[in-house]
C-alpha cells in the first residue's frame, strides 16, 4: 500500500481508536482475518446445536462437555510439546489446516447419513475455543503492550462482524444448503483466515511490534499446565475463565431446556427446524449487539477507564442481569439477558481478557493461554454439567435454582476479575517502562 493511502487509512481508523501512523493497514488485515475466522465458526454453530439437541437433548448436550474436558487433559500437554518444536509463525496456519481437514471429513460423514451429533458437538466446541485462542495468541505475539491496548478493541470488531454475518447466513441458508453445505463454507472461510495471517505478520510496523522473546526448546511434560502453576497471575486468569464459562454454560442449559419444552409444545414433529431457526436468530441478536458494543464502545471504554478497570464491566453486567431474571423468571427476559451477557462477553470481556497476555513471555502466550482457553474454559462447562446432573435430580424447579447459582458465580467472578486487573496493571507498567 502506498504512503498516501496508508495515511488516509490511518486517519479514518483513528476516528474509532487511537491508531498511529503506519498501523492502519495491519489493523485492516487483522480485521479481515478475524472476520473470516468467526464467519467460519458461526456458519456451523447452529448446525452443532441442532444436531446435538435433536439427537440427544439439552441434558445430553451438557454431558458432552465432560468428554471435551477429558480429551483436553491429553491434548494440552501434547499441544505444548508440539509448539516447542514448531516455528512460532507456522503454528496458526497449521492449527487452522487441522480444523479445515476435519470440517471436510464431517461433511462427508453427513452426506453418508451418519449420526454425528455428539461427535460434531464435541469437535465444534474444541474448534470454537482453540481456533479463537490461536488467533489471539497470534495477535499478542505481533504487538507490544502499548499498541495492543490501543488496537485490540478495533481488531476485535472483525470478530463481532464475522460472528454476526455467520449467524445471519447460517439462519438463512441452513434449509437450502443443509449441514454439509455450511460445513464446506466454513472450511473455505477458515482457509481465507489462514492466508490473511501471512499478510498480517508482515504488515505490523516496527514501533508496534512485540519484542521477540524466544520460547524454551524444552519444557515440563505437563506443558501449559506447568506454566500456569508457576504464576499466581496465570492461576487467577484461569479461575476467571472457569467461572466465566460456568456461568455461560449454566445459562445455556436454562435457555436450551426451556427452548426444548417450548419447541415440543408449539412445533410437535418439527422440533429440529424450530430449534435451528431459533438458535440462528438468537446468535444473530447476540452478534449484532456485540458488534455495536465492539465498534462503538470497547475502544472508548478501554481508553477512558484503562484496560484493568474495563475488565470489571462485564462481570458487573452479569450480576445485574441474572438478579433481574431471578426476580422475574420469564423466558423472554432470560433471552434478553443472555443476549446482553453474550454480547459483552464476546466484545468487551473477550478483548480485555485476551489483552491480559500482552505483558507475558512467549511461553505463556503459546502454552499457558492455550491451556487456559481450552481446558480451563471447558472445566467451567464440566462444573456446569455437574451442576445440571445434581440440580435436575434434587430440585423440582431446577431452572429457578440455576439462576440463583449463576448470581453467586457472577459475584465470585467479579472478585477474581478485580484481583486480575490489579496484577495486570502492575505487570503492564513494568513492561512499558
Amino acid at each position: 500500500m502506498n504512503r498516501t493511502r496508508a495515511d488516509r487509512l490511518d486517519r479514518c481508523l483513528s476516528l474509532l481508536a487511537p491508531v498511529r501512523r503506519g498501523e492502519g493497514y495491519a489493523v485492516s488485515v487483522l480485521f479481515l482475518q478475524a472476520f473470516s475466522l468467526m464467519l467460519a465458526y458461526y456458519l456451523v454453530r447452529p448446525v452443532r446445536e441442532a444436531l446435538i439437541l435433536t439427537q440427544g437433548g439439552a441434558e445430553f448436550r451438557s454431558y458432552a462437555v465432560a468428554v471435551q474436558a477429558a480429551l483436553l487433559l491429553v491434548i494440552i500437554p501434547a499441544f505444548s510439546a508440539w509448539v516447542r518444536r514448531v516455528e512460532s509463525k507456522r503454528i496458526y496456519a497449521l492449527v487452522n489446516a487441522f480444523f479445515v481437514s476435519h470440517l471436510i471429513l464431517f461433511c462427508a460423514a453427513t452426506l453418508a447419513g451418519w449420526r454425528i451429533g455428539f461427535a460434531f458437538f464435541v469437535w465444534g466446541s474444541l474448534f470454537s475455543v482453540m481456533a479463537v485462542t490461536q488467533f489471539w495468541v497470534f495477535v499478542t505475539d505481533l504487538f507490544n503492550v502499548n499498541a495492543g491496548e490501543r488496537l485490540f478493541g478495533l481488531i476485535a470488531v472483525g470478530l463481532s462482524a464475522g460472528a454476526f454475518a455467520g449467524a445471519q447466513l447460517a439462519s438463512n441458508l441452513i434449509d437450502a444448503f443443509g449441514a454439509h453445505g455450511l460445513m464446506l463454507a466454513s472450511a473455505a472461510s477458515l482457509s481465507l483466515a489462514t492466508m490473511l495471517s501471512l499478510r498480517a505478520r508482515a504488515a505490523v510496523p516496527e514501533p508496534a511490534r512485540c519484542d521477540a522473546r524466544t520460547m524454551p526448546a524444552r519444557g515440563h511434560w505437563l506443558g501449559g499446565f506447568a506454566v500456569i502453576a508457576r504464576s499466581r497471575y496465570l492461576v487467577a486468569i484461569a479461575a476467571l475463565v472457569v467461572l466465566l464459562n460456568w456461568v455461560t454454560s449454566a445459562g445455556d442449559y436454562v435457555l436450551t431446556s426451556w427452548l426444548v419444552d417450548i419447541a415440543a409444545r408449539v412445533a410437535p414433529g418439527e422440533e429440529s427446524g424450530y430449534i435451528g431457526h431459533f438458535m440462528g436468530r438468537y446468535c444473530a441478536a447476540v452478534t449484532a449487539v456485540g458488534f455495536l458494543v465492539q465498534l462503538l464502545l470497547v475502544s472508548r471504554i478501554i481508553q477512558f477507564a484503562g484496560l484493568a478497570r474495563a475488565l470489571l464491566v462485564t462481570p458487573l453486567a452479569f450480576v445485574a442481569g441474572y438478579l433481574a431474571v431471578g426476580i422475574v423468571p420469564a423466558f423472554m427476559l432470560l433471552q434478553a439477558v443472555l443476549v446482553l451477557q453474550r454480547s459483552f462477553d464476546y466484545s468487551l470481556l473477550n478483548t480485555t481478557r485476551n489483552a491480559l497476555m500482552l505483558p507475558m513471555e512467549r511461553e505463556a502466550k503459546y502454552q499457558a493461554k492455550t491451556a487456559i482457553d481450552t481446558f480451563f474454559f471447558r472445566a467451567g462447562d464440566l462444573l456446569a454439567s455437574g451442576s445440571v446432573f445434581i440440580g435436575t435430580r434434587v430440585f423440582d424447579e431446577a431452572r429457578t435454582q440455576f439462576i440463583w447459582l449463576i448470581v453467586v458465580l457472577s459475584l465470585t467472578m467479579l472478585l477474581v476479575a478485580w484481583l486480575v486487573s490489579r496484577e495486570y496493571a502492575r505487570r503492564g507498567a513494568l513492561a512499558a517502562a
